[in-house]
């Protein structure tokens, strides 16, 4: 296992707040999975800092990136999508309790080893285990 997670690699993503846009603002970003929820990983950027006229320091840098989380408890169901307004590669519905979530694998085998690992923690969720599932994860 990839510990401290369940699972961890790369799917494509869209802009958050856009289930939509146009395939070229999906980004390829980094993903963990474990217990509580699977969050995307926003690397925070080096900050950029400059100096005011006034010779104070300026912060240039946006540190108010928002990550995609979906909340195990959220979760519906999931299953692999064909959707023809995904970007190319395997696709991914994540149905939860306040509406879809569309991500794309590399490929269907990373797009299997996802919906496995997903309905497995759900499984465990569902069967009140979270904590079981936590101290493996943790050790």
């Amino acid at each position: 296992l990839p510990l401290p997670h369940l699972k961890d690699g790369y799917l494509t993503a869209p802009p958050l707040g856009n289930t939509f846009p146009p395939h070229s603002d999906w980004k390829r970003t980094e993903f963990f999975l474990n217990q509580e929820a699977l969050q995307q990983v926003i690397k925070v950027e080096q900050k950029q800092v400059s100096r005011s006229l006034s010779g104070r320091i300026v912060d240039a840098g946006n540190t108010d990136k928002k990550a995609i989380r979906v909340d195990i408890p959220d979760i519906i169901s999931v299953s692999a999508s064909a959707d023809l307004t995904l970007p190319p590669g395997a696709g991914l519905c994540i149905n939860t309790t306040s509406g879809q979530v569309f991500l794309v694998a590399d490929s269907w085998e990373s797009l299997d080893g996802w919906l496995d690992a997903l309905r497995l923690v759900y499984t465990i969720y569902a069967r009140g285990k979270t904590d079981v599932l936590a101290g493996i994860i943790a050790t």
